[in-house]
């Protein structure tokens, strides 16, 4: 049941990137129930329609592609002029020690990570700012503040899209829009997958709490969304519980 202060997110419509598994999955799915428009990216189309399957009719559409490419977000433009919400997710992780990850790693998750996020978003607040209203949702991490063994590519792609949040939002607040970042500790997701090197491996096996479940991310961005409208979520971190 909402409060007095919340606000109804029923009819508004919300633009989801990397939407087919994961944080952005259980979101999509979240916030359809709460009587959302959800248009799910991702560039897995068997998994944006297992989604749409799953979602109450009609509250959930996807476009299947990948960010990185121009044609795809020309495609995208159309659907952009009403958003009401983009939460900014889509991204990509490679673990492994500073001296081993190659200059094609760190190039892999700088383009995804940073500049495709940053172009979209860019695409999405020229529409939001002709219409005084919306609002940016970017998905960090804890690693955006601080920095770990194995993971320095990662949390310097985090350094950079939380700056470019905090950007987005002082340029774009006298327009009318908020802009909150979602900064979780460790998700239990298949995001790590492409990190096969055994001291990465070993740390995570060793790991003495658990991580944190995907709809439970998807719970803070649903807090933020139901802020009244003077209220503004700046920076929302959440660590699994007894993490350091």
């Amino acid at each position: 049941m909402m409060t007095p202060h919340e606000q109804t997110l029923s009819g508004q419509k919300i633009l989801i990137s990397g939407a087919s598994a994961g944080i952005g999955r259980e979101t999509a799915l979240l916030l359809a129930s709460q009587g959302m428009k959800v248009l799910a990216l991702g560039r897995n189309e068997e998994a944006l329609q297992s989604l749409q399957d799953l979602a109450p009719k009609g509250n959930l559409r996807w476009l299947a592609g990948d960010l990185n490419e121009a044609s795809y977000l020309d495609a995208l433009e159309p659907e952009l002029t009403d958003v009401d919400v983009f939460l900014n997710n889509a991204g990509v992780l490679r673990y492994a020690p500073v001296m081993d990850l190659t200059a094609e790693d760190f190039a892999w998750m700088f383009q995804t990570n940073v500049l495709a996020s940053i172009q979209i978003t860019q695409r999405v607040a020229r529409h939001m700012v002709a219409r005084r209203k919306g609002h940016l949702v970017f998905m960090t991490s804890i690693a955006a503040r601080e920095v770990y063994r194995t993971a320095s590519a990662y949390c310097a792609t985090k350094h950079a899209l939380s700056a470019m949040a905090r950007s987005f939002r002082m340029e774009l607040q006298e327009f009318g829009i908020k802009v909150s970042e979602v900064a979780p500790g460790m998700v239990d997701t298949d995001i790590r997958a492409s990190s096969d090197h055994p001291v990465v491996i070993a740390a995570i096996q060793n790991r003495k709490f658990a991580p944190l479940s995907p709809a439970e991310v998807a719970s803070a961005v649903l807090f933020a969304l139901q802020s009244p409208p003077n209220l503004c979520p700046d920076l929302i971190e959440l660590r699994p519980q007894g993490s350091v």
